[in-house]
């Protein structure tokens, strides 16, 4: 049975997939259609204020040991979105344009953007790089002892194969460089794991009281790597606009598991003694006790 609902799976997660891919087939404006649009002689002005706004973030234009602050920048490429999307509307490049080829062209813009910039953009902060660093050490120590029962999964919810596979679809997060994209891993996920639950929960209707802890537990078995910095990312580069409804929805559940995972003491598992947590975490490293706050001691 459990074969079964994996084989159900694959085709749908196939498909999801194919909307994170280059061509983003389901809207009529490609992402290759929108670099030629950049090539039509009428767009030469475009092109030099999104080379010039994507030159303004280089190394050479800021200060002597100075480090970049991420939420700026998160504000000014989202101001720089808005406003380069609103010229698509009046520019003879775009004349006739749908509905759907403007959305889709707002997307290549996006998409264009964050890649150029990816390096200067993307776990750019020491501070925020440490917390990547304590938070995967942290979820791989929790993974050393922590099983479904602890998160009051149900039996009918430990699919092996379908969690696996809502697992690689959240480990692919790192494998892309647009906001979009890591977003698609992330829905890919949410959504492997909502079928999971529908199809497992026979009469009884899954809700979010069941959703959630089989997140947790998900990306517990992923630990992809920089996961506070990609869900930053997200948020700072994300066109605001476009981060709603369901994509918001399993966006901030994904908040949640993570920030369930960074502070949970025993008294968020069921059925896990405090002096049994506390073993596990002090074998992995981490200091332990009322005062540690879970921090990593690096000096095992």
């Amino acid at each position: 049975e459990h074969r079964t609902q994996h084989k159900l799976l694959r085709p749908a997660v196939k498909a999801w997939s194919a909307a994170m891919a280059d061509g983003d087939q389901g809207m009529p404006l490609t992402f290759q259609n929108f670099l030629e649009k950049m090539r039509h002689p009428s767009a030469s002005e475009l092109v030099k204020s999104i080379k010039a706004f994507i030159s303004s973030f280089g190394d050479a234009q800021m200060p002597a040991n100075a480090q970049r602050d991420s939420d700026e920048d998160g504000r000014r490429i989202q101001a720089f979105l808005r406003d380069t999307e609103a010229a698509f509307r009046g520019h003879p490049a775009w004349r006739g344009a749908s509905e759907e080829e403007l959305e889709a062209s707002g997307e290549g813009l996006e998409k264009y953007l964050t890649t150029k910039l990816y390096p200067n953009i993307f776990a750019v902060i020491n501070e925020e790089r440490t917390l990547d660093d304590v938070l995967g050490r942290r979820i791989a120590a929790l993974r050393t002892f922590i099983r479904p029962e602890h998160l009051d999964i149900p039996e009918c919810f430990r699919v092996e194969a379908s969690l696996a596979l809502a697992r690689n679809e959240l480990v692919k997060v790192n494998n892309f460089k647009a906001p979009r994209d890591k977003l698609v891993c992330v829905l890919n996920t949410c959504r492997v794991i909502n079928n999971l639950l529908n199809v497992s929960a026979g009469n009884r209707p899954a809700g979010a009281d069941d959703f959630l802890p089989v997140l947790i537990y998900v990306v517990m078995l992923a630990n992809p790597p920089r996961l506070e910095s990609n869900l930053r990312y997200i948020a700072r580069f994300r066109l605001e606009s476009r981060l709603v409804s369901e994509a918001a929805y399993f966006y901030t559940n994904l908040v949640s598991a993570t920030h369930f995972l960074t502070t949970c003491d025993h008294s968020a598992f069921t059925n896990l003694d405090e002096d049994v947590f506390e073993a596990h975490m002090a074998a992995e490293g981490f200091a332990v006790g009322p005062d540690a706050a879970g921090s990593f001691d690096g000096e095992r």
